[in-house]
């Protein structure tokens, strides 16, 4: 019988409900755009974080950036702090805006190292956005700090630490504002969608006159994620026969499912499709997600420690082991990173490239503003950086299988 592959980007969240859950939702096209739900899971949201906050959903977490930038008076001439290490479509919400985005380096944490922040800041940077990469927690107090020094605006990016925490709080909660994405492959999914966290009554209007004049998106688009749980279903069985793949980019081509990040984004261009509305067949989705957020950071936990009892005093670089991390991904290092990924590929092991470049996947470093040498530590990382699987559906079994190939791999050195 065949069953899914070890793959960490291929629609890595999707249980069994999920997938009978979006196939309903798929044929119950009354619901695919109305708002009702879409107000449930704001609700819904905001209490994991307490009273004094507000949520607002959107189509993706890159849509949530662009309204906040946007909310926030970003214009051209502005300037914009933000990680290297990062996806093309940080940036990307920047420059839409005519923004410049500074990038400040890392530091072993895959974070914004605080003292790069302090150099390059100047007196038209108005926001600084902390990303708390692999969902491992940035060093809030003290960008935190810098923020508040300068009268900067401190915007939290958690699209990957949803459920992580800092000093016992939940990230999300530091800066004035917060956003989450729902991507297919981040801590919870509905293929595509965002949130925005706000406890500033001013700034949650301001967003939310923004949001609520946004069109929702089309019933073609809507039903293309839909769709993606259930082809899925179909693909990952008999994708390490490669008709698995076939079916994959068939699906594509035919505009049955959508690409996670489009072809113009690589090329900093703004597809119409963001930023719009959170569609109430997508929240019906990420709804049913919420309810497992903390049993699937508890096992993304359990995989964590797995990974660093095994693979400690090896020739590869751990992360640190840092308090209140979720773990969506677990990075490691080493200089022939590239054929790693490359040996596991070929035993049926698909492992993770975030970030195999600085800004990923832009097709011109040049088109996102990055100077190459502005953050030697970024670019040493994405040099020598893979992932390793940690999703909700991994079983221990499959995180073992993963060391031993990972262990075999270092035995041929």
């Amino acid at each position: 019988m065949f069953k899914r592959p070890i793959a960490i980007g291929l629609s890595p969240n999707t249980e069994k409900d999920d997938i009978l859950l979006a196939l309903k939702t798929l044929f119950s096209p009354r619901q695919w755009r109305r708002q009702e739900k879409t107000r449930k899971l704001e609700k819904e949201f905001a209490q994991k974080f307490g009273k004094k906050y507000h949520a607002l959903a959107i189509n993706s977490g890159r849509s949530a950036q662009y309204l906040i930038l946007k909310a926030l008076g970003i214009k051209k001439g502005d300037e914009v702090a933000i990680q290297a290490f990062t996806c093309t479509v940080v940036p990307n919400s920047i420059l839409w805006l005519k923004a410049k985005p500074i990038y400040i380096d890392i530091d072993q944490s895959y974070n914004m190292r605080p003292n790069d922040l302090k150099k390059k800041i100047t007196s038209k940077t108005k926001a600084i956005i902390i990303q708390h990469t692999f969902g491992i927690p940035a060093n809030i107090k003290a960008i935190k700090k810098i923020a508040q020094e300068q009268k900067i605006f401190l915007i939290e990016d958690c699209c990957h630490s949803l459920g992580a925490t800092y000093q016992k709080k939940l990230v999300g909660s530091f800066g004035d504002v917060s956003l989450f994405s729902f991507g297919r492959d981040k801590v919870l999914s509905s293929v595509f969608g965002g949130m925005i966290l706000c406890s500033n009554d001013k700034l949650y209007y301001q967003i939310k006159k923004l949001r609520d004049n946004l069109e929702l998106p089309s019933k073609t688009w809507i039903a293309q994620q839909l769709f993606h749980p259930i082809a899925f279903k179909l693909i990952l069985p008999l994708y390490n026969l490669n008709l698995g793949k076939l079916l994959l980019i068939t699906f594509q081509k035919l505009h049955l499912l959508s690409r996670a990040v489009y072809p113009q984004e690589k090329v900093s261009q703004q597809p119409k499709i963001f930023p719009q509305k959170m569609p109430g067949g997508l929240a019906i989705l990420a709804q049913n997600q919420l309810k497992k957020l903390k049993r699937f950071n508890q096992h993304r936990r359990k995989i964590a420690q797995l990974y660093f009892n095994s693979l400690e005093n090896l020739s590869l670089g751990l992360p640190p082991k840092t308090a209140g991390a979720s773990w969506l991904r677990f990075p490691i290092t080493h200089p022939q990173a590239d054929k790693l990924y490359q040996y596991a590929k070929k035993r049926g092991i698909l492992l993770g490239n975030w970030y195999q470049g600085v800004v990923m996947p832009a097709q011109n470093l040049a088109g996102v503003k990055y100077q190459k040498g502005s953050c030697p530590q970024a670019e040493k990382l994405s040099r020598t950086v893979i992932n390793l699987p940690s999703y909700p559906t991994l079983t221990q079994k499959e995180a073992h299988k993963v060391i031993k190939i990972i262990k075999q791999w270092l035995n041929t050195k």
